[in-house]
């Protein structure tokens, strides 16, 4: 195996890890090719467990929270004595509202498709366990299409 297979099979298993929280070693080790040792030193290596805990918003949790943010300063403006916003109110909701439009325009990146995925595996997860375990196949094969 050459370092850039490696390489691509140790990011798809750290993206597993991480994002579809699959920590069973044997699973990975199954799911990316490589030896459970193999994936036993690279969460200890790359400190997947500390990792993990800092995970970035998904877009929709971003989107989620800039609308809550957006909401609760249009409240704010509505019960202030003015009634209206002064510069710096609507200077800070021109800003949230361009963060809104410029995360909709975003393209979709591999960490968001993989979210869909993980969450429509734990979907048929519930329901199928066999065909759980033949979509995560394909899932996988076709995140490693995109690494």
């Amino acid at each position: 195996m050459t370092k850039q297979e490696t390489e691509k099979k140790k990011e798809h298993a750290k993206l597993l890890y991480t994002k579809e929280n699959i920590t069973n070693q044997k699973e990975l080790a199954e799911r990316t090719g490589v030896t459970e040792k193999t994936v036993s030193k690279w969460i200890e290596d790359g400190n997947w467990k500390k990792l993990k805990k800092n995970i970035p918003l998904t877009r929709q949790e971003q989107y989620n929270n800039l609308m809550d943010e957006l909401e609760k300063l249009n409240e704010f403006v509505k019960s202030s004595e003015l009634g209206f916003a002064d510069s710096k109110v609507a200077d800070t909701r021109r800003k949230l509202i361009k963060d809104i439009k410029d995360l909709e325009a975003e393209e979709i990146g591999l960490s968001e498709t993989i979210s869909v995925q993980v969450a429509f595996l734990e979907f048929v997860r519930k329901r199928n366990h066999t065909d759980a375990v033949l979509i995560a196949s394909y899932s996988d094969l076709f995140i490693k299409s995109k690494l």
